[in-house]
Order: structure tokens, then C-alpha cells, then sequence
């Protein structure tokens, strides 16, 4: 049984080893550093992808920690609600709720945004939109990981400090954070990780594929690598394109991976401590 298994798990480990080895191959002739931080513009066909990388990279990252900043507030009332006043009917709806939020696909986000916050709230192609969007997706993992780590403080501390006369916000502040920081941070990593690696949502709502280095305000487009990556994928004849676009996905797979080993890094630490 033990060889069986084995067996089985090789192909789900050489798989993706042997997809990140063919994009690296495949990036490699446009893969160096002009291409994230030089300063002449890369022109395919009629069309001019901007100055580089860095804009893409830094819009996408742009949107990414507005995104989360809007949904850290919301996730952490969530799981408050749900430790503190919610009853277990109310805690089962809860995670009911959350579970369905989270297995939505996110092109219907992207045009619910589209529909809602484009045209009907007259926001527009704008960073606003999309980070709004990629906020109410990454939602449901923030709130879950979030109350998940508040589960894992022992029952009898909250309760020897209530018996103290620890208000509600003292139990919070001198409790349950200084033990489920790690826990938070970690799902706050993989949030980011996750918005990283959407498209479609911001394809309708925030980004435009040139043009732009940084935006002039929240209610102007952006770039990012994920939507760059899509236009560049566009242009099947051009050689130069193709190549540039396996570059920004290494890039953007750096950067995926870069949030994502950190979060591991801090469960395990939060296991050993």
C-alpha cells in the first residue's frame, strides 16, 4: 500500500515540477533584468507593452494590498461575530456562507463589478473597481483562516480571563492576538498569494493592457502582469510577444511564490512555538 501511494503521488509531484521547468525554458530568451526595470519600451506589432515589467508588477501589487486592507477589516468583524456573539445556528450559517462565497467562480465577480460598479456606480476601468472585487474574493479565505485561528486558543483562557474581569476588547488585545497573530498572517499571505493569481475578475473592472505607469488616482485603470500576460498571449504569431509573456509569468509566479512560502513558513513556525 505504501509503494501504491507512492506511486500515485509521483505524477501530482512531477507535473508541476516539469510545468515550471518548460515556462522557465520558455522565458528564458526574454528573462533579464531590462525586462522588469529597463527603461525602453518593448513594441509588438502596432502596440507597445510600456515601460517594462516594473509598471505591471507595481500595479498589480498596488491592487493586491488594497484589496486586502479592505477585506482585513471585514474578515476580522467576521470572525469576531462568530467567536464572540454568534450561536451555533448562527456559527453553522456562518461558515455555510462563507464556504459558497468562496467556491463562486471569480469571472462572475468580475461581472457582477462590471455590471455594478463600471457602469451602474459609473466607476469605470478604475483601481477602485478591481480592488473592490479582488477584496470580496479573497473575503471568505481571510474571514475562515481567521476564525480558524481563534478556534486553536484554548477555551480556558478566554474564559479564566472573562472570570478576571477582562473586558471583551482586553481579551482580544492581551489574549487571543498575542497567540493568533501567526495564524492571521499566514491567512493574510495566502490572500494576497490569491489575488495575485486572479484575471478575469480585474480584466473587466481595473486593468488596461498599455499606457499607463502608475495611476493618477483610485478611479483611474491600471496595469498588471496577470492581464499583461493575457494581451501578450494574444499575439500567437509574434515570437517576441510569446517569449515576453512566459517572462512576466515567471515573474508573476516569483511573486505568487515568494507570499505563499512565507505563509508556510510561518505555520510551521506557529506548530513548533
Amino acid at each position: 500500500m505504501k509503494y501504491m501511494l507512492v506511486l500515485l503521488a509521483i505524477p501530482a509531484l512531477l507535473l508541476p515540477a516539469a510545468c515550471l521547468i518548460y515556462i522557465v525554458y520558455q522565458a528564458l530568451p526574454a528573462l533579464d533584468v531590462d525586462l522588469i526595470f529597463g527603461s525602453d519600451a518593448v513594441v509588438i506589432g502596432v502596440n507597445s507593452v510600456g515601460q517594462a515589467l516594473w509598471s505591471q508588477i507595481s500595479g498589480s501589487l498596488l491592487m493586491m494590498s488594497l484589496a486586502c486592507l479592505l477585506a482585513m477589516p471585514m474578515a476580522a468583524s467576521i470572525a469576531l461575530f462568530h467567536a464572540f456573539w454568534a450561536s451555533h445556528k448562527q456559527k453553522k450559517l456562518l461558515t455555510s456562507i462563507l464556504q459558497v462565497l468562496q467556491g463562486i467562480p471569480p469571472i462572475v465577480y468580475g461581472l457582477c463589478g462590471l455590471v455594478v460598479l463600471v457602469h451602474l456606480l459609473h466607476w469605470g476601468i478604475s483601481l477602485a473597481a478591481g480592488a473592490v472585487i479582488l477584496s470580496i474574493i479573497i473575503l471568505p479565505l481571510l474571514a475562515s483562516n481567521t476564525i480558524h485561528a481563534l478556534e486553536r486558543i484554548p477555551l480556558e483562557q478566554t474564559e479564566s480571563a472573562l472570570s478576571l474581569g477582562l473586558s471583551k476588547v482586553s481579551v482580544i488585545t492581551r489574549v487571543w492576538m498575542p497567540q493568533a497573530w501567526p495564524s492571521f498572517l499566514t491567512g493574510l499571505l495566502l490572500s494576497m498569494a490569491r489575488a495575485l493569481s486572479e484575471t478575469a475578475p480585474i480584466l473587466f473592472t481595473a486593468t488596461v493592457f498599455s499606457g499607463i505607469t502608475w495611476p493618477d488616482s483610485i478611479f483611474s485603470p491600471v496595469t498588471s502582469l496577470q492581464t499583461h500576460i493575457f494581451y501578450l498571449a494574444q499575439e500567437g504569431s509574434n515570437e517576441q510577444a510569446i517569449h515576453t509573456a512566459w517572462a512576466s509569468a515567471v515573474v508573476l509566479l516569483t511573486l505568487v511564490l515568494i507570499f505563499s512560502l512565507t505563509a508556510l513558513y510561518l505555520r510551521r513556525y506557529e506548530r513548533i512555538s
